[in-house]
């Protein structure tokens, strides 16, 4: 295996102040995610930077390092750039994409022709059991523990609801009201 900083997490700076973090959270919900900068952090377009080095260097180890799978191992706003990256999405379609869930997968395949295609992806599905060495009876929240019981196939991204999702408007010029 071999680890990589550019696919790291979204670096969001110093959040120690709770009213500097929430008139931020503001800022960048009316100024748009993706350019938005967080204050000694990175927007998500920094990081389509750092994703985009790592791609073009995936690509060249294609070559010299032959494998059936490859497994790439990141957070959210990484997976989410990588795939606007890879499939060029639009900001605003970036902007629709909800960042995967703990360990959710997305399965990209090979279309046969030298690509990569959207396969989807996969929730994990949880069942809360009993440890193991738990007496009978009721059981209380502490003997109890989480296992993966299997997963779920979807065949499409997770978006965000459509009140989470702002239009962006574009000017050309200082006076101009918007297209």
């Amino acid at each position: 295996w071999h680890e990589d900083p550019r696919i790291r997490e979204q670096d969001f700076g110093n959040y120690q102040d709770p009213q500097v973090i929430k008139r931020c959270k503001s800022e960048r919900h009316k100024f748009g995610s993706f350019y938005y900068r967080m204050p000694h952090g990175e927007s998500a377009s920094d990081v389509f930077d750092r994703v985009s080095t790592f791609l073009d260097s995936l690509w060249r180890s294609f070559e010299s390092q032959r494998a059936q799978n490859y497994v790439l191992v990141t957070h959210g706003i990484a997976i989410r750039v990588f795939l606007a990256r890879y499939f060029r999405y639009s900001i605003d379609q970036f902007n629709m994409l909800a960042n995967p869930r703990n360990c959710e997968m997305v399965i990209l395949a090979h279309d046969g022709c030298g690509r990569l295609k959207l396969d989807g992806r996969c929730d994990l599905e949880l069942s809360r059991v009993k440890k193991s060495g738990s007496k009978g009876g009721n059981v209380d929240d502490d003997e109890m523990e989480t296992v993966v019981v299997g997963y779920t196939l979807h065949k499409r991204l997770r978006t965000l609801p459509p009140q989470y999702v702002q239009a962006r408007v574009i000017r050309m010029s200082h006076n101009d009201t918007g297209l």
